[in-house]
């Protein structure tokens, strides 16, 4: 065995170990029955120009198995297409819920100063966050939200890619389903181990009396659910509690094309710089192991060095990481046909790098957000 082996050899080592713990932890969140609360809940959900989402959410939410004096916040973001008619026509509808509407103007790109608003108006003894475009998985998403909490002040849930028809979609969307999975081993694993850093504003939920307000420190172009969790957990008396039982997730949309998909991972991007030093080191540490292994097969190639040892090694992990993946889809009772979706680790590593490097040279304007 030469040097590069070696060196490839223990850098995988800890690479795979890291992936193993933080599959483990995600598997952990999905362990145990699924507990319903009966605490007063505030909806707050921005949307705008959602006329084409409006129809089967609303349907969705007052199908839902509400607790009681439940509300749901709509705050209409400016839209300028249907959306204000439809959202005044639910107004008349029967709904074991009440729907509590709002309008704002003016406000900045992304959607903190119309969530921030929505806030402002809540009664709940919860505020829980989704968006327009999000579908819960079972009849009493919010119950089994909050019921995860167990003891907690806020809860991080999981959203997946809506399930598409056989054949639909094709590459972009199984490539799109192990990047959610990814995402949500990551976020879920490191709340998990007691270092909570993120939560998709798709699906979470904090009390009303520890939330802190949206910062107006960083004006980012996503990431200010991320803002949130970063304050809460910065403070020693607040617990944050993470779940990926099934009857907690919501199942959204995601961009039909690479190049919108692209444009959306770039915006989400944005906020890494801001999280704390050791969480950005706790997130990078997989990269740096990444860019080792690369570089001492480089190494060993222009040395002539014999590499069936890296080249066996770099194949067990690819191995160890497809049955990672699938474990996570069987606890979280993904579809059967994302079972596999680890395989495209390789393809999803280089995406994730040209879109890593297209960021460093072009960055959106705020009116793109």
């Amino acid at each position: 065995m030469t040097e590069v082996d070696a060196i490839v050899l223990v850098l995988l080592g800890l690479q795979q170990w890291e992936a193993f713990r933080l599959t483990r932890a995600m598997v952990r969140a999905t362990d145990g029955e699924e507990q319903h609360s009966e605490a007063t809940v505030s909806v707050v959900v921005s949307i705008r120009n959602a006329g084409a989402q409006w129809e089967p959410w609303w349907a969705a939410m007052k199908a839902q198995e509400w607790p009681s004096d439940t509300e749901i916040i709509v705050v209409d973001d400016g839209s300028t297409d249907e959306t204000p008619t439809l959202i005044d026509a639910a107004t008349r509808d029967a709904a074991p819920f009440s729907l509590v509407t709002l309008r704002a103007e003016n406000s900045a790109p992304g959607k903190r100063d119309a969530l921030a608003f929505g806030v402002a108006q809540a009664k709940g003894d919860w505020l829980v966050f989704t968006d327009i475009d999000c579908l819960p998985a079972s009849g009493s998403w919010a119950k089994a939200l909050i019921g995860s909490a167990r003891g907690s002040d806020a809860v991080l849930g999981v959203s997946w890619p809506r399930q598409q028809p056989a054949r639909a979609g094709g590459l972009l969307h199984a490539v799109q389903e192990l990047d959610a999975m990814h995402i949500a081993r990551s976020y879920v694993g490191w709340a998990e181990r007691g270092k909570p850093y993120m939560g998709v504003g798709r699906n979470m939920a904090v009390k009303r009396s520890v939330f802190p307000g949206y910062s107006d420190e960083h004006a980012l172009a996503s990431g200010d659910d991320d803002m949130l969790i970063q304050t809460l957990a910065a403070r020693p008396e607040i617990r944050i509690a993470a779940t990926a039982t099934r009857g907690t997730q919501m199942d959204t949309t995601l961009p039909p094309t690479w190049s919108q998909w692209r444009a959306q991972k770039r915006r989400h991007w944005t906020t890494a710089p801001h999280y704390t030093r050791g969480d950005q080191w706790r997130l990078g540490r997989p990269r740096v192991y990444a860019l080792g292994i690369v570089i001492a097969a480089i190494a060993g190639v222009v040395l002539h060095n014999s590499l069936w040892i890296t080249g066996g090694a770099l194949g067990c992990a690819w191995l160890g990481e497809l049955l990672n993946f699938r474990s996570i889809t069987k606890a979280c009772q993904t579809p059967k046909t994302w079972r596999h979706r680890g395989g495209l680790l390789p393809l999803w590593s280089v995406w994730n790098g040209w879109v890593a490097l297209t960021l460093l040279f072009k960055r959106q304007a705020r009116d793109q957000w």
